[in-house]
């Protein structure tokens, strides 16, 4: 478990550092999350271009993390701390979607980073 944890801060901290090779990608405050009946993860990042790429839900939700992703537990930790300390969120390559649908952010290769 500690193995997975410091391999998960390990990328964390070198997509902090370095830009995303491919797409369009996103960042800022995550003015809002929601846990669905199912469990899913769903919030959204006020960026203008966001409903670009994710198509807007319930409340203006725009993003999503399956229940189902071996990850959950670390995805929400760090999106509940962005809401809870009002920092920002990296998103890279948002552009895999085409506004058709929410985005999977487990499925952009990159995940999220949360910003100093």
């Amino acid at each position: 478990m500690l193995k997975r944890y410091l391999l998960i801060l390990a990328s964390t901290l070198l997509l902090s550092t370095a830009p995303a090779r491919a797409g369009v990608d996103v960042s800022g405050l995550v003015p809002l999350i929601w846990v669905s009946g199912n469990g899913d993860l769903w919030f959204t990042v006020n960026s203008p271009t966001v409903p670009t790429y994710c198509l807007p839900g319930w409340y203006g939700v725009t993003m999503t993390v399956p229940r189902s992703d071996p990850n959950y537990a670390y995805y929400y930790g760090l999106i509940a701390t962005a809401v809870a300390k009002g920092k920002s969120v990296y998103i890279a390559n948002i552009s895999i979607y085409n506004g058709t649908t929410p985005c999977d952010i487990t499925r952009t290769g990159y995940g999220v980073v949360l910003l100093p």
